[in-house]
C-alpha cells in the first residue's frame, strides 16, 4: 500500500450550466425542474425516497410517449435504459444530459449525504437542476464550482399557510388532514383515538410499512377513501398529497441518538404538506391534543410554519457534505488490506479536506463489516473472498445496526457459500410469508424480503433464488398488511392503562399506581414500560388479526 495515497474525486467534463431552485415547500421547485427535464428529453431525476421517484415517474410517463421514462430504485426497475430515468440517488448514473437532483439539502445527511456529494462532485452532466431549501445553497455551491454558468431561481410558496390558534381535539379533526407522530406506537395510539370518531376512515403511514403498502395508503388518502392519515415524518420528504391541514400530535422525536425537540427545518418540511398548490386550497397547521402522553408545542409549530412560508430562515444543520471512498480510492490489493486501507483513507481524507467544502465520511461501519467477514474467509470460503467481492458485500445497503446486524452477515455468508458451490437453504436467504400473525410479523418478513432482494440483485442465484422471488414475498406481506391495517387501527391502544383505564402515554401499558408492587405507593421509579405486558398484548392482537388463517402462500397451495 506504500505510495497508494487517495485522491479527491474530480470530473473530466464540467457542467455547462447549474440551475439552483431554492425556496420553501410548495413553491413549484420540482414542477419547474421536471418541465425542463421533459423538454430536454434525456436525463435523470434523482430523489432520496422511492415514493418521490415513483411520483416523478408517474408524472413524466403521463406526459411523454411510452418507453421515454424509466424507473430505478433499490426495489424495482422499469425500463432502466429509457432516455429519462427516475431513480433514488444511490441508483443515479454518473453522467448524462441533464440531472434534476431533488431535496439536495440531503447532502448534509450524516448517513446518506455522501451519495449526493459524490454525484455533485463527479457527475458529468451538461446541465444540473438542484432543488433545495435556500439554507443549503452555501453547502452546495462549492461542489459545482467548476460550472461554466450558475443560475439561481428563488421560489416563493404558492399557497397560504395559516397557523390554527386553538388546539384541535380528536373529535374536531376534519377530512383531508395529516396527523403527525414520531414512533410506530404513537402513530397507532393516535389513529385508534381518531378512528373512534371516523371509523374506517383513518390510515397510517410509517417507515416500517413495505413500499407497496405505503403507496396504497397514499392512493387511498388521495382518492378520499381515507379522510385522515396519521404519519411519521416520512411524509415531510417531498411527498405530495391533497391535505388541507397538518396537525402535530407531538413535537419531539428520537433521532437515533437522543429524544429531542423538532428543529424548525424539520417542522417546516412537514407543515409545508398542508395546502398543496393544484391539489387543495390554502393550508392550515396546528397541534392535536387529547391523546394521553403526547404534548405538542405550539411555539415549535409557529417557528416551523414561518420557515415553511419562507418568512424565516431555518436551523438546517451546518454539516459539511460527506466524502466516501470508492474501492479504487483505497490502494488495497486483498480483502485483508481493507480495514487498514479504510482507516488510512479516513485519516488522509480528513487532512485533505481540511480547507475544502466537504469532510471525510466516517467509514468505521465498513471496517466493522470487513472485520466481521474476514474470519469466514480463512476456510473454504476464502476462494470466493476476492477484494472486489468483499467490497460489494460490505457495501450492500442492508441495515447493520443491532438487532439486525446478524442478518447482513448471514446473507453475506450465503453469497460466499454459493460462490464456492456449497448448498444454501432457501429459507436462510428468504423467509416464507408468515402463516397468520400480527402486522409487525409481516413487516419484519417484508423487511427480510427487501434485504434478500438487495443481495440477489448483486449476487443472483444464491440458494436458487432470484430477486423476483424476494419481491413476491414482499408483495404478499404487503397485501396481508393492507388487509390487517383497519383492524389494527381500531384495536390499537389509545394510551389507556390496561388495569384501570386511566390515560397514559402509548408506550406504557399500565399507570404508576397499577404497576406498583402490592403495598407500595407507586412512585415515579415504579413506572415502567412493562415489556411482558406489551408482548402478551401483541400476541393476543396477532391471534385476533391473523391467527389460524394461514399465509398467502399456504392459501395459494390450498386454492
Amino acid at each position: 500500500m506504500e505510495g497508494a495515497a487517495p485522491t479527491l474525486p474530480i470530473r473530466t467534463a464540467r457542467p455547462a450550466e447549474v440551475v439552483f431552485h431554492l425556496g420553501p415547500t410548495n413553491s413549484g421547485k420540482t414542477y419547474e425542474s421536471l418541465k425542463a427535464l421533459a423538454a430536454t428529453g434525456s436525463g435523470v431525476y434523482a430523489a432520496p425516497l422511492r415514493q418521490l421517484a415513483h411520483e416523478a415517474y408517474a408524472k413524466l410517463s403521463a406526459e411523454l410517449p411510452p418507453g421515454t421514462v424509466g424507473l430505478s430504485t433499490g426495489e424495482e426497475e422499469i425500463d432502466p435504459q429509457a432516455p429519462i430515468l427516475c431513480c433514488t440517488v444511490e441508483k443515479a448514473p454518473m453522467r448524462g444530459q441533464m440531472l434534476v437532483l431533488d431535496e439536495s439539502h440531503w447532502v448534509a445527511d450524516p448517513d446518506r449525504g455522501h451519495h449526493w456529494a459524490r454525484l455533485l462532485l463527479t457527475g458529468e452532466y451538461r446541465v444540473m437542476h438542484l432543488i433545495s431549501a435556500a439554507e443549503a445553497y452555501l453547502l452546495l455551491r462549492p461542489l459545482i464550482s467548476d460550472a461554466e454558468r450558475v443560475t439561481v431561481i428563488n421560489h416563493k410558496r404558492l399557497s397560504r399557510l395559516d397557523v390554527l390558534r386553538a388546539p384541535v381535539r380528536p373529535a374536531g379533526v376534519r377530512p383531508q388532514t395529516l396527523v403527525v407522530a414520531f414512533s410506530r406506537k404513537a402513530v397507532y395510539a393516535v389513529a385508534a383515538e381518531l378512528d373512534r370518531h371516523r371509523p374506517g376512515k383513518v390510515g397510517v403511514l410509517y417507515g416500517a410499512l413495505p413500499p407497496a403498502t405505503r403507496r396504497e395508503v397514499i392512493e387511498r388518502f388521495t382518492d378520499g377513501e381515507l379522510e385522515v392519515l396519521v404519519t411519521t415524518d416520512v411524509i415531510g420528504h417531498g411527498i405530495n398529497v391533497p391535505a388541507t391541514t397538518v396537525l402535530f400530535a407531538e413535537t419531539t422525536k428520537f433521532d437515533g441518538t437522543e429524544l429531542r425537540s423538532l428543529r424548525s427545518w424539520e417542522t417546516a418540511q412537514i407543515a409545508g404538506r398542508a395546502g398543496r398548490y393544484g391539489l387543495t386550497g390554502h393550508g392550515r397547521v396546528g397541534i392535536l391534543i387529547g391523546v394521553a402522553g403526547l404534548k405538542p408545542s405550539q411555539g415549535l409549530l409557529v417557528a416551523g410554519a414561518e420557515v415553511a412560508r419562507g418568512d424565516a430562515t431555518s436551523d438546517l444543520p451546518r454539516r459539511a457534505p460527506r466524502l466516501r471512498p470508492e474501492l479504487e480510492d483505497l490502494g488495497a490489493f486483498e480483502a485483508v488490506d481493507l480495514p487498514e486501507a479504510l482507516t488510512r483513507w479516513m485519516a488522509w481524507a480528513r487532512a485533505a479536506t481540511h480547507n475544502e467544502a466537504m469532510t471525510a465520511d466516517d467509514v468505521s461501519s465498513l471496517v466493522l463489516r470487513v472485520q466481521a467477514l474476514l474470519p469466514r474467509l480463512r476456510g473454504p470460503l476464502g476462494a470466493a473472498g476476492d477484494l472486489a467481492t468483499v467490497w460489494r458485500l460490505v457495501n450492500l445497503s442492508i441495515d447493520y445496526n443491532p438487532p439486525r446486524r446478524t442478518r447482513w452477515l448471514v446473507l453475506a455468508g450465503a453469497a460466499l457459500e454459493h460462490a464456492v458451490g456449497l448448498p444454501v437453504q432457501p429459507e436462510t436467504v428468504l423467509p416464507d410469508v408468515p402463516r397468520g400473525g400480527s402486522i409487525e410479523e409481516f413487516e419484519q418478513a417484508a423487511a427480510a424480503a427487501r434485504d434478500a432482494q438487495t443481495l440477489l440483485r448483486q449476487f443472483p442465484g444464491v440458494a436458487g433464488l432470484s430477486s423476483d422471488d424476494a419481491a413476491w414475498v414482499e408483495e404478499e406481506c404487503a397485501e396481508m398488511i393492507a388487509e390487517l391495517l383497519p383492524d389494527a387501527i381500531a384495536l390499537g391502544r389509545s394510551g389507556k392503562c390496561v388495569e384501570c383505564g386511566g390515560g397514559i402515554a402509548p408506550w406504557f401499558t399500565t399507570c404508576r399506581p397499577c404497576s406498583a408492587p402490592a403495598g407500595r405507593g407507586g412512585g415515579e421509579r415504579d413506572r415502567r414500560p412493562a415489556n411482558g405486558g406489551r408482548r402478551a398484548a401483541g400476541r393476543a392482537a396477532g391471534r385476533t388479526l391473523g391467527g389460524g388463517r394461514g399465509g398467502p402462500r399456504e392459501r395459494a397451495r390450498r386454492g
